[in-house]
């Protein structure tokens, strides 16, 4: 009966302590390995405008930077560098991406256009979880007469949504968490209206997620390979010797 009851209370022991470790532990993300992407402009397709790809791209692995030098590319237009990175080392977990441009001209056909400075988005992320912000230095949009322009705030604060006439909606400091503990910000999101397919123009993308620290490789000192090797050789190599003498010295027959 001692024995029953010492089993159970251990048991209950052992089933808290796990407990315990489950809610003390860090709380890592879902992916197996850090990862990161970036890049500065993308448009979908609407009036007699062009979509644009992800345009420059960087992703990690393997990380980098990317830089273009100007661009004119559906409803986009900037003589200014544009500039994706991204960087990550899976041994802390950890991961990057920063995506900027320092002026853009957007062409909204017949219903306006808009201007952005200083965009920046960037990401940090760890084991633990990921941080990021999305920010313009300053931002216009032009409407027809006799319409106010709208101006877009700088360095506002995250998912703050801005009501454009005719045009659509525009969200500063995009953030969003996925399922996997990946953040993806978002310097300036606009969402056009149906009647422009509802189209979406990302500029400023930082996408990061971090992951448990990689398990160190242990190091092997050659020499103490080459050691226990040869020691290992010469052993069995006794062993062979011992046992070929073994059966000589049973097949010899006895002196009479």
């Amino acid at each position: 009966m001692r024995t029953r009851t010492r089993a159970r209370v251990l048991a209950g022991t052992a089933l808290a302590a796990g407990i315990l470790t489950a809610v003390a532990g860090p709380a890592y993300a879902a992916l197996t390995s850090p990862e990161a992407n970036a890049y500065v402009v993308s448009a979908d397709a609407f009036g007699n405008l062009a979509s644009v790809p992800p345009t420059p791209t960087s992703t990690y692995p393997p990380g980098g930077t990317s830089t273009l030098v100007g661009l004119t590319a559906g409803p986009y237009a900037t003589d200014s560098a544009l500039t994706a990175t991204t960087a990550g080392d899976p041994t802390t977990g950890t991961s990057s991406a920063s995506a900027t441009v320092d002026s853009l001209g957007i062409d909204f056909g017949a219903l306006g256009t808009a201007t952005l400075t200083g965009v920046n988005a960037t990401c940090n992320a760890t084991p633990s979880g990921a941080t990021g912000n999305g920010t313009i230095a300053g931002g216009t949009v032009t409407l027809p007469f006799p319409l106010p322009p709208v101006t877009l705030q700088a360095n506002a604060p995250a998912n703050t949504s801005v009501t454009i006439p005719g045009i659509g909606q525009a969200i500063l400091n995009e953030q969003s968490t996925d399922a996997d503990g990946v953040l993806t910000v978002n310097a300036v999101h606009f969402t056009l209206l149906p009647a422009l397919n509802g189209a979406n123009l990302i500029i400023g993308h930082a996408a990061c997620g971090g992951a448990p620290p990689a398990a160190p490789v242990p190091m092997i000192n050659a020499q103490v390979a080459s050691a226990t090797g040869a020691t290992a050789l010469a052993a069995g190599l006794g062993i062979v010797y011992l046992r070929r003498r073994g059966s000589g010295n049973a097949a010899t027959p006895a002196a009479g």
